[in-house]
């Protein structure tokens, strides 16, 4: 495939589409608070199929769980760059990527636009940063969509990313790469089904149209799990001294209904290798749900151990101890109770560290790794102290 768009002429570079075709914040617009419940309220009847609403009309009878909300990570997973203080920080830094990539050279554009150039390769021209993906409590990478020679959409990861310290850095799984073209000096590329889960992981709404995306609910907010809500919405309105039970409230909700839907973005065995699920390398710490399946608590929980076990989806990790998760672990693995396996080092303490520990992965990235088991190093230094 033919993707040249940056071709050295004469000692003159071409121009990228993207940089021509580029428009910039006016394509799109967050239309969560845009949204209207689907129904006549005068009559009470539903349209013809759900709709979103938004999560401002969640908030109505959902307050508390809104506020939790807006403090996790889910809740800033998906701007426009120019809604963030990326330019900022970038304008005016310069990061030496080694070969075969040289140095990016970064530009405030004013009204909180960015574009990034490599002055060694292709001289001024200047390549933009459309939008910026991640909530920024680990980091926050960009990326572009442009058109190639062959009319497809394409989407470039940026090659650099703004680590939660504001340090920048190379992307994640960007060491060690080959750019193919011109484009992909500034990035990674993808198309088709991979950049839309890309997106569609990073959204509660969104669809790609050429450069830009419409319909577009920015981050992962209620109905991104819950589903439309404007049915619900409605009938709650009518009778709301008793509400209507919703998504994780109906009877046909369990266990494996709960992982079909984290796994849809944070992965199942389905979306790993064989090879990989066997060997279970530290990359497979960020797909929670693999290395949950896999353990024994899971197993031998009559498989009815699930995310919401331990987690508050609404309510971000970062405001929870260490303690309240290990209370968690220790109703199942209680000293006193006869029926339970309880840890022969340490009892009430210490199960995180033990037994889900941080794996560290590019750029100091951790997650914890959700495959609990007794870890050998673990196992022999206590063995060791005797």
């Amino acid at each position: 495939m033919n993707r040249g768009l940056i071709l050295p002429s004469a000692g003159v570079c071409l121009i990228l589409i993207a940089f021509a075709a580029f428009r910039g914040p006016q394509d799109i617009a967050d239309g969560d608070d845009r949204m209207t419940v689907a129904a006549d309220d005068s009559t009470g009847k539903a349209s013809s199929a759900p709709t979103l609403v938004g999560r401002q009309v969640c908030r109505e009878c959902h307050a508390e769980n809104f506020a939790l909300h807006a403090q996790h990570g889910h809740a800033s997973t998906f701007h426009l760059v120019s809604q963030t203080d990326l330019a900022e920080t970038f304008d005016g830094q310069s990061f030496d990527a080694g070969e075969p990539y040289g140095t990016y050279h970064y530009h405030a554009e004013g009204e909180g636009r960015l574009s990034v150039s490599l002055p060694e390769r292709f001289e001024q021209d200047r390549f933009p940063l459309q939008y910026a993906l991640g909530s920024g409590h680990h980091a926050q990478t960009m990326l572009t969509l442009t058109t190639a020679v062959d009319g497809q959409t394409e989407g470039i990861e940026h090659r650099v990313t703004c680590y939660s310290d504001g340090r920048l850095a190379l992307t994640p799984g960007h060491a060690n790469k080959t750019p193919h073209d011109a484009l992909e000096y500034f990035g990674d590329s993808s198309r088709g089904e991979p950049l839309q889960r890309c997106i569609y992981c990073h959204t509660t709404s969104a669809k790609i149209v050429g450069e830009t995306i419409v319909d577009l609910v920015s981050s992962i907010n209620c109905e991104k799990c819950h589903g439309p809500g404007s049915e619900h919405v409605r009938a709650a309105r009518l009778n709301p001294t008793s509400p209507p039970p919703y998504s994780v409230g109906e009877p046909s909700w369990d266990t494996e209904s709960e992982f079909q839907l984290c796994g849809d973005c944070h992965r199942l065995p389905r979306s790993i290798s064989e090879k990989e699920i066997r060997d279970y390398p530290k990359l497979l710490a960020r797909f929670q749900p693999v290395g949950l399946l896999r353990s024994r608590c899971y197993l031998e929980s009559d498989r009815q151990l699930k995310c919401t076990t331990c987690h508050n989806p609404h309510q971000t990790i970062h405001a929870i101890e260490r303690s309240e998760h290990e209370q968690h672990c220790i109703t199942c693995h209680q000293p006193e109770v006869a029926e339970h396996v309880a840890c022969p080092v340490s009892p009430t303490t210490g199960c995180i560290e033990c037994h889900m520990p941080a794996v560290e992965l590019d750029e100091g990235l951790q997650f914890h790794d959700h495959y609990i088991r007794v870890h050998e190093p673990t196992l022999r230094s206590s063995e060791a102290g005797g």
